[in-house]
């Protein structure tokens, strides 16, 4: 019992001294290869998270979206990246959903080879699994009325059995 005690604080005290601030900009630069960058964030460093709030989303020089907060929670077992409250501007809303209340990706030890996804918002509910060793990712979203509002969108998903299903390469 002592051992476990030990254990739960050595585990709490590398979480918290875990350099979550490097994490987001590491995220940031990785994704300056598509011309993808995040701006005007108002950056919080906590014990157990790190939060990014007010994100402005730029593609090629023009505003797509903004993210209310970004959330890392790096957990060591169970690591988790929260979007949530992405605004879409409306000169892409004909692609994308407009609202999106959150999108949560999770990498876990104990599946160490995917990382699960999951959102919800107009659209209704998604969940899926990215393959970082294969390149691969599959989403499968609800039927729902409010998704056929997105006809770009609906049009890159096909059907298999209940779903709507969206695979790619990476």
């Amino acid at each position: 019992m002592k051992r476990l005690v030990y254990l739960l604080y050595i585990l709490a005290v590398l979480i918290v001294l875990i350099p979550k601030e490097k994490l987001y900009y590491t995220m940031e630069r990785s994704l300056e290869p598509y011309h993808l960058y995040f701006t005007n964030e108002t950056l919080n460093n906590r014990f157990f998270y790190f939060d990014a709030d007010g994100v402005s989303v730029i593609l090629d020089h023009s505003a797509i979206a903004t993210i209310e907060r970004i959330r890392i929670a790096p957990w060591i077992i169970s690591n988790r990246l929260v979007f949530s409250s992405i605004e879409v501007s409306p000169e892409y809303k004909l692609f994308f959903p407009g609202k999106i209340d959150e999108i949560e990706f999770v990498y876990s030890l104990i599946h160490p080879l995917s990382i699960r996804i999951e959102g919800r918002g107009e659209f209704g509910e998604c969940h899926g699994i990215i393959d970082p060793i294969k390149g691969k990712i599959r989403l499968e979203f609800d039927r729902t009325a409010q998704l056929r509002a997105y006809a770009v969108l609906v049009s890159k998903l096909r059907a298999e059995k209940e779903k709507l299903v969206y695979e790619s390469d990476f």
